[in-house]
């Protein structure tokens, strides 16, 4: 009777001990509606997630930790773990941050040439140099090597003229290619593998690009996040991690990132 006790009280324990690891809780704007692409960050730990459409979100955490929230548009805020928070929902109000609408100047007088009052339309300098970057990047040959259709040994006819065919050779190859193709196939990272490999992209590989932009490293971390859900970059690169093939799938999802999105300067 002791024993089964002793067990049913361990069982508690575990049990509240493994439901105080994570913090529930909503963002939500000054006005009610729910905020989504909120980072919110664990600054003990440096880990990250981010708000999902209808502003939930779960974070690992522990008591007296520090959690920040941030969305571009949006003041900062912050709040201290208690034991309090592990029961309850940790909800969070964001008030929108004020901003000066920029003074428009009129610069352009038109002369009733129309050969020079045309070359005023023509975009900016910074675009028009931005523009002719990605199009050289997209002639760049890939350094990504790629498959050619070509028939294994193994499945080509056999050459009778050569001798007997050794059918338990052919067996063992089928078997190899096989079984080479089932350990290769990519799988999906955990949350620890895919935090793992934002950090290294961030310590490895070369993001001037990103950073002669006016990025920051938020804006960054919320890119990584934003070409790795559209792109499977940590499904497909985590283990490899093809620096070519990395690089350029964040090229093609800066593309339409930029689009919907206002980072940087």
């Amino acid at each position: 009777m002791k024993t089964k006790l002793l067990i049913l009280l361990f069982s508690a324990l575990s049990l509240s001990t493994y439901a105080q690891q994570y913090i529930f809780g909503k963002v939500s704007s000054e006005f009610g509606s729910e905020l989504e692409n909120v980072i919110i960050m664990n600054t003990r730990t440096d880990e990250k997630v981010v708000s999902d459409k209808d502003g939930n979100y779960m974070i690992p955490a522990k008591a007296f930790d520090e959690l920040r929230f941030v969305r571009i548009g949006y003041e900062r805020n912050s709040a201290k773990i208690s034991d309090d928070h592990f029961s309850k929902p940790l909800n969070m109000i964001l008030a929108q941050a004020p901003y000066e609408i920029p003074e428009i100047e009129l610069v352009f007088h038109p002369t009733g040439n129309l050969k020079k009052d045309v070359k005023s339309l023509d975009p900016p300098k910074r675009v028009m140099a931005l523009n002719a970057d990605l199009n050289k990047y997209m002639m760049t040959p890939s350094t990504v090597v790629e498959p050619k259709l070509t028939m294994p040994s193994a499945f080509a006819p056999p050459n009778y003229n050569a001798g007997q065919v050794n059918m338990l050779g052919i067996a063992s190859a089928i078997s190899g290619l096989l079984g080479k193709a089932k350990n290769t196939k990519p799988t999906t990272a955990n949350y620890a593998e895919t935090q793992e490999f934002y950090r290294r992209i961030k310590n490895t590989m070369n993001l001037s690009f990103y950073t002669s932009q006016g990025w920051t490293e938020e804006d960054i971390d919320r890119f990584l996040i934003y070409a790795d859900d559209n792109y499977s970059l940590a499904k497909k690169f985590r283990k490899s991690f093809d620096i070519g093939a990395i690089d350029m799938a964040m090229k093609l999802a800066y593309k339409e990132y930029i689009k919907t999105h206002k980072v940087g300067s």
